[in-house]
């Protein structure tokens, strides 16, 4: 349409290569488009590395959609008379940058037509990346909804682009409709896509605080949905307040004169306060893509059941290994003693039994304490996606000599329970309290001693419960069992490191564990893990 045009004329010296030296001219738009490179430059990682997930591709489409959006505003304002002497209080813009900007090749009516698109670009990827991070729904449902959600937006496109509004006006009026009846048309169209698009943008911070509501109870995974949460919530808040109004058409349009005008752009509040939302949306973004980069090593290493965390085990370990060690040695100097005793008393028979039963003493404490030193090599948690069933199918397997003469009740269930967590450690801890169970029925007769063990599914939690029927603990001692060194065994047969550990494994792993007991009548240990996922065996 010939009638829809600019009166700006271009020259050689105001060409797109210039725009690097546009954006040194503001430091707000300067931060713009440093934080849009590096958009660009990680979306473009992300997908020639395939270090991605649907949800946080469409966030990275977002990002971007937000960022363009800014960019068009302040190249459209630089355009309009009406803000030359106020920009520099919006965007710290100078006027020799809004010269260059008024003179950039692309014209008003194309930058509405970029507005819009990316306005309803961020609208959608938004919520898109909410739906993904929220649900797990199969391809097709997820494609119709998708489609479904699109529609809309599509709409808005078409029906506020400056040559449909012009077309349509030209159309309808004056035969079919007046003036001021299709202005007031579009002014209700324009209320109902605000309220549609304001669904569209609450929708997505909501799903988003159920998906970390839903969330495995991991620590690793809700701390980035936190930080994912907070910056996209930030984004669509600094969005919201500069954009609420956009889609819009920006135009008034004269059939007598064949002539378009553009409107202002309808914002609002105070001006400087467009000079914080460049950095607040930008460094939002930054610690998004951070938190973005993180959740998808996760979810990556958990869908190709790779190991992903490492924890540093707690210094109780470390502490367990060094006296390990240095008792190791003083038994060993005990021994060396020993045998020059040995030699000196051939001829006392009585002095040299006693001799050997020391040596015999130190060698079964050495070889204890080297089974402790053993079990506490690993200085690292290496936490990866385990079926809870099959780890403890396995154990229960490795350990049948010492349960051979206990009635074990144990259901396995018929779907597995993936929890994240270091299968050397976490068997550890396990072992030990079964171990512990084995002790507590040493004085029950054999053909009474029993040992449960059931998997409980609570919500997003799974329970391991190990009980006993053995003679109990009793109550001034239980709330000290998980105390380093504690044991209330005589320290010549148990030097009470076990349950400590124990504590210690599953702690780190970020679970729990507590005891209850009935003196006389038993004790059961609960071991409470997050759990990952569920997976149909």
């Amino acid at each position: 349409m010939a009638w829809l045009y600019e009166t700006s004329t271009f020259t050689d010296q105001h060409k797109l290569n210039k725009i690097y030296f546009i954006y040194g001219e503001g430091m707000a738009s300067m931060f713009i488009f440093l934080v849009f490179i590096l958009f660009i430059t990680i979306s473009i990682f992300f997908l020639t590395q395939q270090k991605y997930t649907k949800a946080t591709l469409f966030m990275l489409l977002m990002g971007c959609s937000y960022l363009i959006v800014m960019s068009c505003i302040m190249i459209y304002m630089s355009k309009d008379a009406y803000y030359y002497n106020s920009l520099e209080h919006y965007f710290s813009i100078k006027h020799s940058l809004q010269n260059q900007l008024m003179f950039l090749p692309v014209s008003r009516v194309n930058l509405i037509r970029l507005l819009n698109l990316f306005t309803m670009m961020f609208i959608y990827t938004g919520l898109c990346s909410a739906i993904y991070f929220a649900f797990h729904v199969q391809f097709r449902r997820k494609f119709i909804l998708l489609v479904a959600l699109a529609v809309p937006c599509i709409i808005q496109v078409i029906v506020y682009d400056p040559a449909v509004y012009a077309h349509l006006y030209f159309k309808l009026y004056p035969d079919y409709v007046s003036s001021q009846s299709f202005i007031s048309a579009y002014e209700t169209l324009h209320s109902v896509t605000f309220v549609l698009n304001t669904l569209y943008i609450a929708a997505g911070s909501i799903l988003l605080i159920y998906a970390l509501y839903n969330a495995p109870k991991v620590r690793q995974i809700r701390s980035n949905i936190i930080m994912i949460l907070i910056s996209y919530i930030s984004v669509q808040i600094t969005y919201y307040y500069m954009n609420y109004w956009a889609p819009d058409v920006l135009i008034k349009v004269s059939k007598a004169a064949h002539f378009i005008s553009f409107k202002p752009l309808n914002l609002v509040g105070n001006p400087s306060i467009y000079n914080l939302l460049p950095y607040i949306a930008g460094s939002c973004l930054l610690v998004s893509l951070y938190s973005i980069y993180k959740y998808t090593r996760i979810q990556n290493s958990i869908k190709n059941q790779e190991s992903v965390i490492s924890k540093n085990i707690d210094s109780a370990l470390s502490t367990s290994r060094v006296f390990s060690h240095y008792i190791k040695n003083e038994l060993l100097a005990i021994m060396a003693q020993t045998e020059f005793i040995e030699s000196m008393c051939e001829g006392s028979p009585e002095v040299l039994e006693e001799v050997r039963v020391i040596e015999q003493r130190c060698r079964k404490v050495y070889d204890r304490l080297d089974t402790v030193h053993q079990k506490t090599l690993k200085s690292k948690i290496e936490l990866e996606p385990v079926v809870l069933n099959e780890l403890l199918d396995k154990l229960l397997k490795d350990m049948q000599v010492e349960l051979k003469q206990i009635q074990i009740q144990y259901v396995p269930l018929n779907k597995g329970l993936v929890i994240m967590a270091d299968p050397y450690y976490f068997s550890q801890a396990v072992e030990n309290i079964i171990a512990n169970t084995v002790d507590a029925l040493e004085y029950v007769p054999e053909k009474s001693r029993k040992m449960s063990i059931e998997i409980i599914l609570k919500n997003k939690w799974v329970e391991l419960v190990i009980s006993d029927n053995g003679v109990g603990i009793p109550g001034e001692n239980i709330k000290h069992i998980f105390q380093p060194f504690y044991s209330s065994k005589p320290t010549a047969t148990n030097w009470g490191m076990g349950l400590s550990i124990c504590h210690t494994i599953i702690t780190t792993h970020g679970g729990k564990i507590n005891a209850e007991s009935k003196l006389g009548e038993g004790s059961s240990f609960h071991i409470i893990m997050p759990l990952l996922s569920i997976a149909e065996n």
